[in-house]
């Protein structure tokens, strides 16, 4: 004879949670994939050098405090790419990819150890 379980009937509180977080990663989704749109054409005005890097700088610096209001991004995360990117859009840095790295000093080659004398 094969028996089961009973199952227990689910808590009002537990349907209620799930709801709450299809809602929730739906909202969450949506304010995130504007963000990388929104973060894609600044990026690509700031590599053309145009001239409304300034305009989208700020709609995506609008759209970032947004963000991190709703608890979708943390709120370092925001101040430390609003800092990265005003950097670049002052001319303080210039993009990673066009950084030359820097060379490693080459070091001496070792000397070798003198050999032991046999007695």
């Amino acid at each position: 004879m094969a028996t089961s379980k009973p199952t227990a009937k689910k808590a009002n509180s537990e349907l209620k949670r799930k709801r709450q977080s299809v809602k929730r990663h739906a909202r969450n989704s949506s304010i995130q994939s504007r963000l990388k749109t929104e973060e894609k054409k600044l990026r690509a005005a700031l590599e053309t050098g145009s001239e409304e890097a300034t305009l989208l700088f700020k709609s995506f610096t609008s759209a970032l405090d947004k963000a991190a209001k709703k608890g979708v991004v943390h709120k370092n995360a925001v101040a430390r790419k609003k800092s990265r990117l005003n950097t670049r859009i002052a001319g303080g840095v210039k993009p990673a990819a066009a950084a030359k790295p820097k060379k490693a000093a080459k070091k001496a080659p070792a000397k070798k150890k003198a050999a032991t004398k046999k007695k």
